[in-house]
């Protein structure tokens, strides 16, 4: 006669260890798509402005850009322009004027980054022909 004592062993342990394979790829999946955004957000004398990126890497990039005033209240602005600078290698790559898509917010595609290291991206913001630019610190990455 055959011991059936170690069946369910087996079984607890094979379901286990489905469990934590799934878990594992769960977590990588999440890993990969989480770490590749960034958003910074900046004060000018008038302004608070939050820049979006979709990600750090070249090729095309998104860039989400959201304008308030002192009181929260979304800026209708003239224009908004990204200009990529990388000033330890005295880079630029060129400006992007961004697009409105609702009051106080703008988005502007273009490949923002050429080259690893840190990327300074100034938002020049024009309201009533008055200019003020909010500046960020970027780390790039190649993805």
């Amino acid at each position: 006669m055959q011991s059936t004592w170690g069946k369910p062993c087996r079984t607890v342990w094979r379901t286990c260890a489905i469990w934590l394979i799934a878990v594992a790829i769960l977590f990588a999946l999440l890993t990969a798509c989480a770490g590749s955004g960034i958003t910074q957000t900046s004060k000018t004398a008038h302004y608070t402005v939050q820049l979006a990126l979709d990600g750090t890497g070249f090729g095309e990039r998104t860039a989400m850009i959201m304008v308030t005033d002192t009181a929260g209240q979304p800026v209708v602005a003239n224009e908004v322009v990204l200009a990529p600078v990388m000033e330890s290698m005295g880079m630029a790559a060129p400006e992007t004027i961004a697009q409105p898509t609702d009051p106080g917010d703008y988005q502007a595609k273009g490949e923002f980054f050429s080259m690893i290291g840190e990327w300074r991206i100034n938002v020049r913001v024009n309201v009533g022909g008055n200019e003020e630019v909010a500046r960020f610190t970027i780390q790039t990455t190649q993805q």
